[in-house]
């Protein structure tokens, strides 16, 4: 794997998780301890975690400064969010997403994008959600959980995420990941 990939790996999980431990991201990317995401940040001419994390989240970023754009009176910016593969366990070095958010820096958003028809014609294979990282959950909202080989997708009643396709309570054991707050679906 090239030395970039990790730095974009890295970046990614900040992104997705701005409060991350250097631990979960070794964790996280399957390093033997903590010491390996250090050396990949050297190896990136990167002072250290919290350096790099400023640069990730902060004005310092890695990528261009946001474009913004203003419709109907309300100003939107053109921002970079990981976009992660439907299978969890599997890691998308580097691969973002473009999405418009009315905040420069949005925490906590991440992609992805859906790898099965079970849940038609809500969510289509090849859909993109917009996931808003956390385990609280308005009534009536979609959720993305995850599964042990794959994310599944559920809907929230009554302090209960059921499955959108038998409509009865998912496993609770299941890990909520996040609100789905926004879906695109190319034809």
């Amino acid at each position: 794997m090239p030395d970039s990939n990790y730095i974009d790996q890295i970046a990614a999980l900040i992104k997705q998780d701005p409060s991350i431990t250097v631990k979960q991201i070794a964790k996280e990317l399957k390093f033997a301890d903590s010491k390996s995401v250090y050396y990949w940040l050297e190896k990136g001419n990167v002072g250290g975690i919290k350096e790099f994390r400023r640069r990730v989240l902060g004005s310092q970023t890695p990528y261009p400064t946001s474009i913004s754009v203003d419709m109907e009176g309300i100003t939107y910016y053109l921002v970079s969010l990981p976009l992660l593969d439907w299978n969890p366990q599997k890691k998308n070095p580097g691969k973002e997403w473009l999405f418009l958010h009315s905040q420069p820096h949005p925490r906590g958003l991440f992609a992805v994008r859906i790898n099965t028809n079970r849940y038609n014609p809500r969510f289509m294979k090849g859909d993109l959600v917009i996931v808003s990282k956390g385990t609280s959950y308005p009534p009536g909202s979609w959720v993305l959980l995850q599964g042990k080989s794959e994310f599944v997708i559920g809907k929230a009643l009554d302090q209960q995420i059921l499955d959108p396709v038998s409509l009865k309570p998912y496993d609770p054991d299941l890990a909520g990941v996040g609100q789905i707050i926004h879906q695109e679906r190319q034809f």
